[in-house]
């Protein structure tokens, strides 16, 4: 059986031009030509088709490398993104911990503000209270004093307070 270059194109799933590009640097003739159609021999087919086939095995294989290599790059890429998203992430906690350890230092200063100004208020009242009770205390003792002595100048007569 004899091929065309149209027929060896379409089962080896290339240009026309390609095939005619492999038979002028090969130099295959061929075996007869009808009209402007030439016809070359089944060994000559074959020889050419599993020419074509090896090169698309190759295109495939470089293909394939070439995927996995942009894969690889791609998954690089990915993972030094995350690696960047996961430190500002890493940072921004570290920042939150350290804000969060210097609020609760104010706040224990705070109480501890809080509570010494809670008693020396208390030690305050206190004195307070025992300064006043000490008053009060003078104080009755006193009212106390001058109720005494005007229930006595109460208890005497007209003239012993008049002549004292």
């Amino acid at each position: 059986m004899e091929y065309t270059r149209k027929k060896i194109a379409e089962k080896a799933q290339v240009s026309p031009q390609k095939v005619f590009r492999y038979i002028k640097a090969h130099d295959i003739e061929p075996t007869k030509r009808v009209g402007r159609t030439d016809y070359f021999s089944e060994d000559d087919a074959h020889k050419m088709l599993a020419f074509f086939e090896e090169e698309r095995k190759e295109r495939e294989v470089n293909q394939t490398t070439s995927d996995d290599m942009i894969s690889k790059d791609e998954y690089i890429t990915v993972l030094k993104d995350q690696v960047r998203d996961l430190q500002k992430r890493l940072d921004s906690k570290e920042d939150e911990v350290s804000e969060l350890h210097r609020l609760l230092s104010q706040e224990q200063q705070l109480a501890r503000t809080e509570q010494a100004k809670r008693l020396e208020l208390e030690s305050v009242n206190t004195r307070l209270i025992e300064t006043n009770t000490d008053v009060l205390n003078e104080k009755d003792a006193r009212i106390q004093e001058l109720e005494n002595k005007l229930s006595k100048e109460q208890n005497k007569g007209f003239w012993a307070r008049i002549f004292k």
